[in-house]
């Protein structure tokens, strides 16, 4: 594959900030509805255990679509599909929100999770393939940063929006981040 020259001249690191954030918002949202299904269970009216499904519906949508990556980056392009994954979860993440019942919430997250499958694993990708051999130590320990502390903020961020909003917040604020994530992705990334 010939690169451009535009490709060459381009800093990678400008490539960090939406595979980042993308990476980001798929794994913050594995752990920040934790602290919030008490009240989102009394909001259901269902069970503690029941709500589990919440957690549990987007960990297994996104365990499904993780092995099929590379055949949809195939069959779409590995920036198309980068693209449909954010808007995918975006789109989700304010169905989150606004659900109404556990059957909503669990098909949101469910479609929250097929969206977020394809955004850890093809950042990465975008990442090793745009860095330099001896640059893809120091972008993969940038990005290993963030996947380590996003679950560990997760429940704390969960926390305080739940105590001092409500529980529809914790998906609501994936909103303007989808929507930045997508803009810097369209910028960057589609110029490679």
């Amino acid at each position: 594959m010939e690169q451009t020259s535009e490709h060459k001249t381009m800093n990678p690191w400008i490539l960090c900030l939406p595979t980042m954030a993308a990476a980001f918002m798929f794994v913050l949202d594995a752990t920040i509805a934790n602290v919030a299904l008490p009240h989102m269970a009394g909001s259901f009216s269902v069970s503690r255990e029941e709500s589990m499904w919440i957690l549990t519906s987007y960990l297994i949508a996104s365990g499904i679509v993780i092995p099929m990556v590379d055949w949809f980056s195939k069959v779409l392009g590995r920036k198309t599909f980068f693209i449909i994954s954010i808007v995918l979860f975006t789109i989700a993440s304010g169905l989150c929100g606004i659900a109404t019942n556990m059957a909503q919430m669990i098909s949101a997250r469910i479609l929250q999770g097929v969206g977020g499958g394809g955004l850890l694993p093809v950042s990465q990708a975008i990442l090793l393939e745009n860095f330099k051999p001896e640059d893809r130590g120091k972008a993969m320990s940038a990005f290993g940063l963030i996947v380590v502390i996003a679950p560990i903020i997760g429940p704390v961020i969960g926390g305080w929006i739940t105590e001092n909003w409500t529980w529809p917040y914790i998906y609501f604020i994936n909103l303007p981040i989808g929507v930045l994530t997508l803009v810097l992705s369209k910028i960057f990334i589609f110029l490679l």
